[in-house]
């Protein structure tokens, strides 16, 4: 995990989004809350911003507006433990969404020691880190993609994703060919000895999902998918794990002001415009950078291709729509 000694100048990306819609998910607290203020005062024509509650989302509305003075904003609720909560968000989000989705920030993650199952039937960090996102990823692609054409310029996708996806692998002694890596990391057998791994084996999973995206997305397609790497910083995040052993990180750790501004590259990023250089890419510490070594791997590309075919099939049964989507993908 990168330290805030090893950090460089922080740029602020600034442009106008006049007339783009933008999602960010998981808005009410720390860098999903520092994010969408960035994005607010950018001035969209159209802003969603999501929490786990309505409660949670009028009070979140209300201090964006106060904070930015941008009056736009709408705050829907969107539990990521709850692939219903999942669907009920593109649902309204077809009805009311008109069709356009221009950016799209997921964010929304725990960290957790603790092993508890959703009422989908998976692992909480697992569900609400990967599987709920890759869901939504998927439901939303029609309209990035439809948004794209109508404004000419690529839709964009960032997932954030943390440096400490190096910390671990999916080699095949630990998850192999017989059971699946997404149900193995599910298990209370796999779990109950491993929680400690698991927020960095599902931000593993962010970066892996997001290349095997890019990748499977015609190359023409106008949706750049990119990961991003915050750094660490000091947020709620920690709240069910932290017992101390973050002390020293702390003293050196980006606030969650300074963090936003990665994801926001990220997002609109890069400042030079080579968008192209984003598809598929690992952002950290302001620029495209090589994941983890793992990852580039020849094992690493097939644990890869195992979790894109794994997540794609738990999906299909969750959502027929997925189905659908499916046809968009090359082999």
């Amino acid at each position: 995990m990168s330290s805030g000694t090893n950090y460089t100048a922080l740029p602020v990306v600034q442009v106008d989004l006049s007339g783009r819609t933008v999602l960010v998910v998981g808005s009410n607290v720390g860098l999903g809350y520092e994010a969408v203020k960035h994005v607010a005062r950018m001035n969209p024509k159209r802003l969603i911003a999501t929490c786990r509650s309505e409660e949670k989302c009028r009070k979140t509305e209300e201090e964006i507006k106060k904070e930015t003075g941008y009056q736009t904003v709408e705050c829907w609720p969107l539990e990521l433990t709850s692939f219903a909560s999942v669907k009920a968000f593109a649902d309204r989000l077809e009805r009311e969404g008109g069709g356009r989705l221009n950016l799209v920030l997921l964010n929304a993650a725990i960290a957790t020691y603790d092993y508890a199952l959703t009422e989908d039937g998976y692992e909480a960090a697992l569900q609400t880190n990967h599987l709920s996102g890759a869901l939504l990823s998927y439901l939303l692609l029609p309209a990035l993609l439809k948004s794209a054409e109508a404004s000419g310029r690529p839709s964009r996708l960032a997932i954030v994703a943390s440096d400490v996806h190096e910390w671990v692998d999916f080699r095949a002694d630990r998850f192999s060919q017989d059971k699946g890596i997404v149900a193995r990391l599910s298990s209370a057998e796999y779990s109950t000895e491993n929680m400690r791994h698991r927020y960095p084996e599902t931000k593993l999973l962010n970066v892996l999902f997001a290349r095997a995206l890019q990748s499977h997305l015609p190359p023409i397609a106008p949706v750049i998918v990119t990961s991003v790497n915050p750094g660490f910083c000091i947020s709620e995040l920690r709240r069910s794990v932290d017992h101390g052993q973050f002390d020293e990180l702390l003293k050196t750790a980006r606030t969650t002001e300074e963090g936003r501004l990665q994801l926001v590259i990220g997002l609109i990023g890069p400042r030079d415009g080579r968008e192209d250089e984003m598809r598929g890419g690992y952002v950290s510490d302001n620029e495209v950078r090589k994941p983890s070594a793992w990852v580039e791997s020849a094992e690493g590309k097939e644990a890869q291709e195992r979790i894109w075919k794994e997540t794609l099939e738990i999906l299909a049964k969750v959502d027929t729509r997925v189905d659908k989507v499916a046809e968009l993908f090359t082999a």
